[in-house]
Formats: C-alpha cells, sequence, structure tokens
C-alpha cells in the first residue's frame, strides 16, 4: 500500500537535496566549514556550497561568522533540533545495515546429482563457520537452462554443471571431476565382479538421459568401447536407473561416488571395468559482481576449501 503522505512530504521538499541536512549537521557541531568538510570527506568548497543552497531554501543565513568561528541564528538552532530528534537514530541504523547483521540469501542452480554431491558439505561449513545467509538450491536442467542468462539476470548466484561458461562478467573454474562405474544388481545371473567387452555383449544397459556437454563426451567414451548398445530403460534421474538396475539384469554407468554411496541402498555392486572412460567435470560458474559481497567472498572460500575434500 502506497504512504500518500509519505508521497506529500516527497512533493513539499522535493526542491531540497536531502544530502544538505549532513551538510548542515556537520557545520553545526563543529562550527567549522573546514572540520565538517574534513568529516564528510570532500571540499571546503563543496561545504560552502551546500551551505548557500540551505540558505537560500530556508531564506536565512543559518551560520553567521564571528572572529575565527560561525555563530548559528535562531533558525539554524530549532533546525537542529528538529533534525537531532530523527537524524541519530537513522544513521545509526545505516550503520548497523550491513552485511554482517544482514543475512544474505544465494541462490544455487545445480543439477540434482551435483547438488546431492556437493551442497551438504558445504551447507555444513557454512554453519560451522557462522556466516549469516540462507542458501537455495534450485535444481537446473542443462537441456533447457541457458547458464549466462541464469547469471546475468541474477536467478541465481552459482551455478554447478558440466559445462564451463565464458563471459567478461562471469567467472568459471572446475571445481571437481567425477568418474564413471559400471554397476549391476548384487545377484545378476551373468555378471561376477568384471564388466569386459565380451560380455557386454550379452546385457542391456540403462541410459542416463541428461543432454550435457560433458556427459555427453564421457557417453561417448563408452558406446566407442562396447559399440552400440542394447538399451531397456532411460530416465534423467540417477537414482531411478540405479533402482531399475536393483530389480533387473541391466547394466548402469553412474558416478563412482553415487555407487559408492548407494551401493549397499541398492543392492547393487561395482564392476571393474576394462577401460576407464573420460572423467566428467563439474564447473562452478558465478558472477564477477558478487565479490563485492563480503558474505560471498565468506561462502566462496568455504566452497573453495569444501572442493579439496569431495
Amino acid at each position: 500500500m502506497v504512504d500518500k503522505s509519505l508521497i506529500t512530504s516527497f512533493n513539499n521538499i522535493k526542491g531540497l537535496d536531502l544530502n544538505l541536512l549532513l551538510t548542515f549537521e556537520a557545520v553545526y557541531l563543529h562550527r567549522s566549514v573546514t572540520k565538517a568538510a574534513g568529516i564528510l570527506s570532500i571540499s571546503p568548497p563543496a561545504v560552502s556550497q551546500s551551505l548557500t543552497k540551505l540558505r537560500e531554501f530556508f531564506g536565512d543565513p543559518l551560520f553567521v561568522r564571528e572572529g575565527k568561528g560561525l555563530v548559528v541564528t535562531t533558525t539554524a538552532e530549532n533546525l537542529h533540533i528538529l533534525l537531532s530528534e530523527h537524524l541519530h537514530t537513522l544513521l545509526e541504523n545505516l550503520n548497523n545495515f550491513s552485511e554482517k547483521n544482514i543475512k544474505s540469501r544465494f541462490v544455487i542452480h545445480s543439477t540434482p546429482y551435483a547438488a546431492l554431491r556437493i551442497l551438504p558439505d558445504i551447507f555444513s561449513l557454512t554453519e560451522t563457520n557462522g556466516i549469516n545467509c540462507e542458501l537455495v538450491h534450485i535444481s537446473s536442467d542443462p537441456t533447457y537452462d541457458n547458464a549466462e542468462e541464469i547469471l546475468i539476470y541474477r536467478k541465481a548466484d552459482i551455478i554447478f554443471d558440466t559445462t564451463s561458461h565464458y563471459g567478461f562478467s562471469i567467472i568459471t573454474e572446475p571445481f571437481t571431476t567425477e568418474k564413471a562405474v559400471a554397476i549391476c544388481r548384487q545377484d545378476h545371473p551373468r555378471l561376477q565382479d568384471k564388466l569386459t567387452f565380451e560380455n557386454m555383449k550379452n546385457e542391456k544397459s540403462t541410459f542416463l538421459n541428461i543432454k550435457s556437454n560433458g556427459l555427453k563426451q564421457t557417453q561417448s567414451d563408452i558406446e566407442n568401447y562396447f559399440g552400440e548398445r542394447s538399451f531397456s530403460f532411460s530416465s534423467s534421474s540417477l537414482h531411478v536407473n540405479a533402482s531399475i538396475v536393483e530389480r533387473s539384469d541391466s547394466v548402469s554407468f553412474i558416478p563412482e561416488w553415487f555407487a559408492r554411496k548407494f551401493a549397499k541402498n541398492y543392492n547393487v555392486k561395482i564392476l571393474e571395468c576394462d577401460f576407464t572412460p573420460q572423467p566428467v567435470t563439474i564447473y562452478m560458474t558465478y558472477n564477477k559482481a558478487s565479490l563485492k559481497n563480503n558474505n560471498f567472498v565468506k561462502l566462496l572460500k568455504i566452497i573453495k576449501e569444501c572442493k579439496d575434500t569431495l
């Protein structure tokens, strides 16, 4: 709801630059143009110009020179009394309105897997280090989401994905790499501990249907080694693919970290392979402008600490 009285006050005082009132208070308190200029970090002529504008607005000299100092007029005394009732409180509130006291909210775009892999450690360290922030995760889809657009329009502060992005206003850096491993169910009738070129010919596969450039290279490596595979199921979810493998004779290639963490949950086993596909790199991308935010810089430091432990 619009405060009509506030709008009326704006209209009534629109001829006055409110910054001049700070200059007035500085001169009133120090009774010196030079000292006021030093406090405000401006030049004495700038203070004098401000006083000229105030005198014209109030129709009063406000300060009269007497000897080496300034004497205030009755109008200036009344103006100070009026301002001092509220200006001190306003300045205190503005001084307290800082990143130390205001909770920051940072939005992180990433695929569900990258979030599962990376965010728990990051969140834990933000709590341990007492960073006053809220982390918000939004699942992204490399097929539809444009990372550059997300950052430009500030839909997110950080993006984790398998594509490196380049631009004058953004920073992209490798964060971690993910090695793919083959899995099958524990009681698979034909596969014991190893997946070879020969026995792969007799098996069906699940397909991780995520169209990211980094993942495509790994999928291409697997295809080039094993030849054209027979797919029985596809999903964009690692959890769904693992569930299918658990209840079928299908083979699936998934990230090694995911396989080791959830193998027991899904009753699957990791198979040794004759070859190692090219690892997938997960990149971190963020706006250069975000580095002006102290809480963001603290968060970034924590994220880079996590990078060394993943």
